[in-house]
């Protein structure tokens, strides 16, 4: 609580000062593991670079250092560094995140079964870093070595929805030109680990559409997203609020969003989905979509109060 009323910068500022001086003084570092909790937490919640290399660095530090006792180390204090990546935009930060995980992953493979991993959440903090980076190779291969972990008794490891989305929501971030491509990529490997597409990642992979160049396609892989959502049952009147902005930002006359957008339309009404979103994004089109101006009670019925 007193660290959120501290600025940041200035937090994490007086937290690597603190820890630099540490490990460079000859002396055992006199620190519990509630001191440490509340070093990392500061400097995870810097955006700067620097901060998060110093979490990076005091953790390995302690690991390898006689002076400091090896048990205030812990899961839970691994997530904060790979936190701290995740919350800046240096180009550097996702190669970091990525040598900070394989350094420990090669330990554990070597035969050292003592190495302290970070939880599902470190991981898809991981994930964070590398979804803006547009490094979905690397995320994909992530996610494998986590389910590899997870079988081998690595507690708390598995992959789950949040690991995904992870790389979901912020892969529209690196504005990659191959954004939609990518995403196409990501909701196929998830429907194939986990059965199905949560509406968040359903959500997260339709949003990266409507930044490719190539419009077409930006439509079309939009449409084969769509549809691995509708065989999860995951979609809502963010969903279609979605579809349809893609399809009017990527096509060039209204001839052509109407033919895309009016099955859309129809599906959303038919579901009762007709939130305030989706009448926003149908602009110039709602007179042809909506006759008289009239809303029927049963288009809007399985919207939430928030978005209607």
């Amino acid at each position: 609580r007193i660290l959120e009323k501290v600025d940041p910068l200035q937090a994490a500022d007086v937290a690597s000062s603190y820890l630099e001086r540490s490990m460079s003084n000859g002396e055992k570092m006199q620190v519990d593991r509630l001191g440490l909790q509340t070093l990392l937490l500061a400097l995870s919640r810097s955006p700067k670079f620097d901060h998060a290399m110093m979490a990076s660095i005091v953790w390995v530090w302690m690991e390898n250092s006689d002076k400091v006792e090896h048990d205030v180390l812990d899961s839970s204090l691994c997530n904060l560094v790979l936190i701290a990546f995740s919350k800046t935009n240096d180009a550097k930060t996702a190669g970091e995140a990525l040598s900070f995980l394989s350094k420990r992953i090669s330990r554990y493979k070597e035969g050292d079964k003592t190495t302290i991993f970070p939880t599902v959440v470190g991981f898809s903090a991981a994930l964070v870093s590398l979804g803006k980076a547009n490094r979905i190779d690397d995320s994909l291969r992530l996610l494998e070595i986590m389910k590899f972990l997870s079988k081998d008794g690595v507690p708390n490891i598995k992959p789950d929805d949040g690991c995904y989305n992870s790389i979901l929501s912020n892969l529209a971030r690196s504005q990659a030109k191959n954004a939609a491509a990518q995403a196409l990529t990501v909701v196929r490997r998830m429907k194939e680990d986990l059965g199905q597409i949560s509406n968040s990642s359903l959500n997260s992979a339709i949003n990266n559409c409507t930044r490719t160049p190539e419009r077409r396609k930006g439509v079309e892989i939009a449409f084969q997203i769509f549809q691995l959502g509708r065989e999860s049952q995951s979609f809502d009147t963010i969903t279609f609020a979605l579809m349809i902005r893609t399809c009017i930002k990527l096509t060039a006359d209204d001839s052509a969003r109407f033919k895309l957008v009016e099955p859309l339309f129809k599906l959303c009404a038919k579901n009762g989905l007709v939130g305030s979103m989706v009448m926003r994004e149908i602009g110039p089109l709602k007179k042809r979509l909506i006759a008289n101006d009239r809303l029927p009670k049963e288009w809007t019925i399985n919207v939430g109060y928030r978005d209607r």
